[in-house]
Formats: C-alpha cells, sequence, structure tokens
C-alpha cells in the first residue's frame, strides 16, 4: 500500500480547523485561571474565619487548579498538532 501525499489544502484545512478549536479552547482556559484566581482569594478570605469554610475553599481552589491544567495538556497538545501541521506544510515545498 502506497500513502498519498496530502496536498496544501487538506493541510490548511487542518490548521484551520485545529486553530478555531484553539482559540476557544485558549479563552476556556483564561477563564479558568480567572476562577483559580477567585477561588484563591476566597481561600484568603476564609483562612480568617477557618473551619468548614475555609476547608471548602481549599477544596474549591484545588478543584478548579485541576480543571485549568486538563485543559492547559489540551491547549499544548493542540498547539504540538498545529507545529506538526506547519512541518508537514513546509514539506511540501
Amino acid at each position: 500500500m502506497t500513502a498519498t501525499a496530502r496536498g496544501a489544502q487538506e493541510i490548511l484545512a487542518d490548521q484551520f480547523r485545529l486553530t478555531a478549536e484553539l482559540s476557544a479552547l485558549t479563552g476556556e482556559y483564561h477563564r479558568l485561571l480567572q476562577k483559580v484566581a477567585a477561588a484563591g482569594f476566597a481561600r484568603q478570605m476564609a483562612e480568617d474565619s477557618g473551619g468548614a469554610d475555609l476547608a471548602q475553599a481549599e477544596r474549591a481552589e484545588i478543584a478548579a487548579q485541576l480543571i485549568a491544567e486538563a485543559y492547559e495538556t489540551q491547549v499544548q497538545a493542540l498547539e504540538r498538532q498545529l507545529s506538526a501541521l506547519g512541518q508537514e506544510f513546509l514539506a511540501l515545498k
């Protein structure tokens, strides 16, 4: 079997699709970073009262951080895919 080389149009279409995904995901990631910051602030405020409020605020901050980290991993994966497509496009020349 022989693999047919992808054309420039196919590569550019994939780049466009990935760029749109990356844009949306990056926007959501930045929104989540704001949520992490807000959760951190809420935790700092709860440190004065301690007890259950502090424990809940700590859990909320950790949850926000984990979600943001998952998005960051997805953003990095899309960036690697875009880079690979760029290399594939350059190889056409």
